[in-house]
Protein backbone atom coordinates (compact mmCIF):
# COMPACT_ATOMS: atom_id res chain seq x y z
CA UNK A 1 0.00 0.00 0.00
CA UNK A 2 1.18 3.05 -1.34
CA UNK A 3 0.81 5.60 2.29
CA UNK A 4 2.25 8.97 -0.44
CA UNK A 5 -1.32 9.46 -1.92
CA UNK A 6 -3.31 8.79 1.64
CA UNK A 7 -4.44 12.15 2.61
CA UNK A 8 -5.98 10.20 5.80
CA UNK A 9 -2.29 9.11 7.17
CA UNK A 10 -1.76 11.12 10.56
CA UNK A 11 1.67 12.61 9.51
CA UNK A 12 0.73 14.64 6.61
CA UNK A 13 -0.25 18.17 7.94
CA UNK A 14 -2.93 18.80 10.66
CA UNK A 15 -5.41 16.15 11.39
CA UNK A 16 -7.95 18.72 12.54
CA UNK A 17 -7.20 20.31 8.98
CA UNK A 18 -6.67 23.56 10.72
CA UNK A 19 -3.44 24.45 9.15
CA UNK A 20 -2.45 23.99 5.27
CA UNK A 21 1.52 24.71 5.55
CA UNK A 22 3.69 22.95 7.38
CA UNK A 23 5.78 24.99 9.96
CA UNK A 24 9.10 26.16 8.70
CA UNK A 25 12.33 25.66 10.60
CA UNK A 26 15.25 27.53 10.94
CA UNK A 27 16.95 25.62 7.91
CA UNK A 28 14.44 25.60 5.74
CA UNK A 29 14.62 29.81 6.10
CA UNK A 30 18.22 29.56 6.30
CA UNK A 31 18.56 27.26 2.75
CA UNK A 32 15.99 29.55 1.29
CA UNK A 33 17.95 32.60 1.88
CA UNK A 34 20.94 30.61 0.83
CA UNK A 35 19.51 29.99 -2.12
CA UNK A 36 17.92 32.94 -3.26
CA UNK A 37 21.59 34.97 -2.45
CA UNK A 38 23.85 33.49 -5.30
CA UNK A 39 21.36 34.28 -7.76
CA UNK A 40 20.86 37.55 -6.71
CA UNK A 41 24.37 38.14 -6.27
CA UNK A 42 25.33 37.08 -10.20
CA UNK A 43 22.40 39.45 -11.43
CA UNK A 44 23.79 42.34 -9.52
CA UNK A 45 26.87 41.46 -10.93
CA UNK A 46 26.19 41.04 -14.60
CA UNK A 47 24.51 44.87 -14.03
CA UNK A 48 20.87 43.57 -13.47
CA UNK A 49 18.71 45.74 -11.65
CA UNK A 50 15.34 44.37 -9.68
CA UNK A 51 12.43 46.50 -9.31
CA UNK A 52 10.33 44.30 -7.49
CA UNK A 53 9.95 40.37 -7.70
CA UNK A 54 7.82 37.79 -6.24
CA UNK A 55 9.59 34.18 -5.95
CA UNK A 56 7.41 30.98 -4.65
CA UNK A 57 10.27 28.16 -3.17
CA UNK A 58 8.73 24.67 -2.54
CA UNK A 59 10.37 23.17 0.68
CA UNK A 60 11.37 19.22 0.87
CA UNK A 61 8.41 18.13 3.44
CA UNK A 62 10.28 15.57 5.19
CA UNK A 63 14.10 16.95 4.87
CA UNK A 64 14.52 20.41 6.58
CA UNK A 65 16.33 22.60 4.57
CA UNK A 66 16.12 20.72 1.45
CA UNK A 67 14.85 23.36 -1.54
CA UNK A 68 12.84 21.48 -4.39
CA UNK A 69 12.46 24.17 -6.70
CA UNK A 70 11.22 27.81 -7.03
CA UNK A 71 8.92 29.83 -9.22
CA UNK A 72 8.91 33.06 -10.83
CA UNK A 73 5.06 34.23 -10.16
CA UNK A 74 4.73 37.37 -12.14
CA UNK A 75 2.92 40.20 -10.06
CA UNK A 76 0.12 41.29 -12.74
CA UNK A 77 -1.59 37.47 -12.77
CA UNK A 78 -2.15 38.11 -9.03
CA UNK A 79 -4.36 41.84 -9.61
CA UNK A 80 -0.80 44.26 -8.52
CA UNK A 81 -0.72 47.03 -10.97
CA UNK A 82 3.46 48.04 -10.81
CA UNK A 83 5.68 47.13 -8.84
CA UNK A 84 5.60 51.01 -6.88
CA UNK A 85 2.72 48.93 -5.03
CA UNK A 86 4.39 45.66 -3.37
CA UNK A 87 7.05 48.25 -1.59
CA UNK A 88 3.98 49.19 0.76
CA UNK A 89 4.09 46.22 3.31
CA UNK A 90 0.47 45.88 4.30
CA UNK A 91 -0.71 45.82 0.42
CA UNK A 92 2.43 43.32 0.11
CA UNK A 93 1.23 41.26 2.78
CA UNK A 94 -2.36 40.79 1.27
CA UNK A 95 -0.95 39.68 -2.21
CA UNK A 96 1.09 37.31 0.31
CA UNK A 97 -1.88 35.92 1.96
CA UNK A 98 -3.83 35.57 -1.02
CA UNK A 99 -0.56 33.40 -2.17
CA UNK A 100 -0.43 31.45 1.02
CA UNK A 101 -4.68 30.87 0.52
CA UNK A 102 -3.94 29.31 -2.97
CA UNK A 103 -3.44 25.54 -2.92
CA UNK A 104 -0.15 24.93 -4.09
CA UNK A 105 2.90 22.99 -3.28
CA UNK A 106 4.86 26.29 -2.32
CA UNK A 107 4.96 26.88 1.28
CA UNK A 108 7.29 29.99 1.52
CA UNK A 109 7.39 33.04 -0.82
CA UNK A 110 9.91 35.75 -1.58
CA UNK A 111 10.10 39.33 -2.36
CA UNK A 112 12.98 41.08 -3.72
CA UNK A 113 13.93 44.74 -4.83
CA UNK A 114 16.66 47.15 -4.78
CA UNK A 115 16.05 49.90 -2.42
CA UNK A 116 18.16 53.01 -2.05
CA UNK A 117 18.84 52.99 1.82
CA UNK A 118 18.84 55.84 4.04
CA UNK A 119 22.67 57.35 3.78
CA UNK A 120 22.21 56.76 -0.04
CA UNK A 121 23.35 53.83 -0.72
CA UNK A 122 22.14 51.20 -3.01
CA UNK A 123 20.90 47.66 -1.08
CA UNK A 124 18.96 44.36 -2.33
CA UNK A 125 16.20 44.05 -0.13
CA UNK A 126 14.97 40.30 0.87
CA UNK A 127 11.77 38.99 2.21
CA UNK A 128 11.04 35.59 2.75
CA UNK A 129 7.14 35.26 4.00
CA UNK A 130 5.75 32.08 5.56
CA UNK A 131 2.91 31.07 7.29
CA UNK A 132 4.39 31.48 10.81
CA UNK A 133 6.71 34.21 10.44
CA UNK A 134 8.22 37.36 8.06
CA UNK A 135 12.42 37.23 7.60
CA UNK A 136 14.10 39.70 5.87
CA UNK A 137 17.81 40.93 4.43
CA UNK A 138 19.48 44.13 3.06
CA UNK A 139 22.71 43.15 0.94
CA UNK A 140 24.61 46.47 0.61
CA UNK A 141 25.67 46.89 -3.22
CA UNK A 142 28.75 48.10 -2.91
CA UNK A 143 31.92 48.64 -5.66
CA UNK A 144 33.08 45.43 -7.35
CA UNK A 145 36.36 44.10 -8.19
CA UNK A 146 37.29 43.08 -11.75
CA UNK A 147 35.31 42.63 -14.37
CA UNK A 148 31.70 43.18 -12.61
CA UNK A 149 30.82 47.25 -11.73
CA UNK A 150 28.81 45.88 -8.63
CA UNK A 151 28.72 43.23 -6.03
CA UNK A 152 26.42 42.02 -3.32
CA UNK A 153 27.70 41.81 0.22
CA UNK A 154 26.36 38.87 2.21
CA UNK A 155 24.82 39.94 5.60
CA UNK A 156 22.59 37.88 7.96
CA UNK A 157 18.86 37.94 8.03
CA UNK A 158 16.97 39.17 10.70
CA UNK A 159 12.82 38.22 11.52
CA UNK A 160 10.44 41.07 11.09
CA UNK A 161 7.18 39.68 13.27
CA UNK A 162 6.68 36.40 15.65
CA UNK A 163 4.01 35.46 13.08
CA UNK A 164 3.53 37.62 9.76
CA UNK A 165 0.21 36.82 8.95
CA UNK A 166 -1.97 36.05 11.83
Amino acid sequence: MDFRDDASAPWFGDPQGRRQHRFMESADINAAFRELFEPLRTGVRRGLSNEGQIYALEMDSVIPGELLGTCWIPIGSRGVDGTQVLADPARRRALFDILLAEKRTESLFAYVCERVGPRGAPHMYLEIISVDGCFAADFPIVQGRGWYQRDLVKVPHRRLDPVALA
